[in-house]
C-alpha cells in the first residue's frame, strides 16, 4: 500500500511537472534552479522508490530514503505553516483547494510510521 502511494503520488506530478514547480515555489524555500530540479526529478524518483519497496533487493534502501524526504515534506508544511502561507501541498498533483496543515502533517507523520515499521520483504528462502 506504501509502495502504491509513492507511485501514484510521483506519476500525477509527473505528468504536471510545471504546476508542482509552481506548488514547489509557493513554499518559497528554495532558489528558482533547484525548484526547477525538484519539480523534475523528484516525480520520477518517488515511482522507482516506491517500485523498489517491492523488491527484496532495494526494499531497505527505499524505505530509508523514502523516510528522509518524508522529513524533508513534513519540514517543508512546517515551515510554510509557521510562515503563514496558503501552499498547495502539491502531494498528489495540482489544484487542491485550501490547506489544513495539521491534516497534511498529520497524514505524512503516518506515512512516516508506516513506513518506519515496514517490513523488509522477506527471503525466499
Amino acid at each position: 500500500m506504501v509502495a502504491g502511494l509513492f507511485v501514484y503520488a510521483g506519476a500525477v506530478k509527473w505528468l504536471r511537472p510545471d504546476a508542482f514547480l509552481a506548488d514547489i515555489e509557493s513554499y518559497r524555500m528554495l532558489p528558482y534552479w533547484l525548484a526547477w530540479l525538484t519539480a523534475f526529478y523528484l516525480p520520477p524518483l518517488e515511482v522507482v522508490l516506491g517500485g523498489a519497496l517491492l523488491a527484496r533487493q532495494t526494499c531497505r534502501i527505499a524505505r530509508w530514503v523514502l523516510l528522509g524526504l518524508i522529513v524533508v515534506f513534513m519540514a517543508a508544511l512546517i515551515q510554510a505553516w509557521l510562515q503563514g502561507l496558503e501552499v498547495s501541498c502539491g502531494c498528489f498533483g495540482a489544484g487542491v483547494g485550501g490547506v489544513n496543515y495539521i491534516w497534511l502533517i498529520g497524514r505524512d507523520f503516518f506515512i512516516f510510521l508506516a513506513l518506519l515499521f515496514l517490513r523488509d520483504v522477506p527471503n525466499d528462502e
